[in-house]
């Protein structure tokens, strides 16, 4: 599977992560997993590049301005011990790097024209990242989330209660959104998502395909 936004061009999206997410992605303190769908819409997005570079210049420069504080007795011990542990990798910044992860997927039919597929990346234990593909006239399960949820469109467009995301569009919601997203247009839609704990169906039909999808 090739990621489109990855292997050719695509129009420049008009729905960005917060300013907030784009400062956490910078310092390094996005939610593992999260750090994935975030990658993909850098990829797309040389305005969210230039955010995150500016961020990442703030950074350094503040460091510069912190005074020196004597280190504890116990930090080069403690410095030395974090080095046996093993290190998480980072998310992937680089085109191949995003596509090869993407096209490991291994994808899981749902329902007519839907599949699902795990993205082995690291996150916690509770978390999903997953990729969704949904043919033109196949529909999702309504749901509700138990926490955040990161969405980047990577091919067609989806239709969430009005709005209207298409590929290169980021999407970001809280734990309090019910929604049913549908597919937009005559083309498939394919997103990549995160979400904070699994998805919560409000119906017995999402129930079971989520299930199927372990999402």
């Amino acid at each position: 599977m090739t990621n489109p936004q990855i292997a050719g061009e695509t129009p420049t999206p008009r729905h960005h992560p917060s300013p907030e997410t784009l400062a956490s992605f910078a310092a390094g303190t996005m939610r593992s997993g999260f750090d994935v769908v975030m990658s993909a819409h850098l990829q797309a997005c040389a305005e969210c590049r230039a955010e995150v570079a500016q961020f990442e210049q703030l950074g350094g420069h503040l460091i510069t301005e912190i005074d020196p504080v004597a280190l504890s007795e116990s930090a080069l011990a403690a410095t030395l011990a974090r080095l046996e542990e093993p290190s998480r990798p980072p998310p992937p910044r680089t085109a191949g790097g995003l596509d090869q992860l993407l096209s490991g997927a291994r994808r899981r039919w749902v329902a007519p024209g839907v599949w699902a597929a795990r993205v082995d990346t690291p996150s916690h234990h509770d978390d999903r990242v997953f990729l969704l593909r949904v043919a033109p006239g196949a529909t999702t399960a309504r749901h509700t989330h138990a926490g955040a949820e990161f969405t980047q469109v990577l091919e067609g467009a989806l239709d969430d209660d009005g709005v209207i995301y298409r590929a290169g569009d980021f999407v970001e919601l809280g734990e309090e959104r019910t929604h049913h997203p549908k597919v937009h247009g005559s083309d498939a839609c394919l997103c990549l998502f995160a979400t904070e704990g699994r998805l919560v169906p409000t119906d017995l039909i999402g129930r079971i395909a989520f299930a199927i999808a372990n999402v």
